[in-house]
């Protein structure tokens, strides 16, 4: 029965391991450096990962900002609503830090530069633009020099 136990045991914790997202292993963004732009906000839809057009600009935006000013870390924190379940939503949110990350890419910021963060459930930010709700579907830039 022992036995059963540690493989079942040793079975979960691989299968865990294999499901884990690509994000790297750090906490939280630091703040914007002064002199630099940020933070920056892309939102989304609910349960959505796809970037519209207004999140496109902000990441051109951003993606110049981030080249001109010669940018060392461009952070990127996901974030989800508090609808469905927990680790859903910490999925969630590392994929919407992801797409944000693979657009800066493509506008050509260096790979090397840019973190990703999942934040998983969101509780709003401490700003007065957006309701709740909205900040809580969004991925956060901020840049460091």
């Amino acid at each position: 029965m022992i036995r059963i136990a540690m493989l079942f045991a040793a079975a979960l914790t691989m299968a865990l391991s294999l499901n884990a997202t690509n994000a790297r292993a750090i906490t939280d963004c630091p703040p914007s450096s002064p002199g630099a732009p940020g933070p920056i906000y892309i939102l989304f839809a609910v349960g959505s990962t796809r970037i519209d057009a207004a999140g496109m600009a902000k990441i051109k935006e951003a993606a110049e900002h981030a080249k001109a000013l010669y940018i060392r870390k461009v952070c990127i924190r996901g974030k989800a609503d508090k609808q469905g379940n927990a680790a859903a939503n910490f999925t969630l949110s590392v994929k919407r830090a992801e797409a944000v990350a693979n657009a800066l890419i493509k506008q050509g910021v260096d790979a090397s530069t840019v973190q990703v963060v999942g934040k998983g459930e969101g509780y709003g930010d401490s700003i007065q633009v957006f309701d709740d709700s909205q900040i809580d579907r969004s991925a956060r830039i901020t840049m460091t020099k």
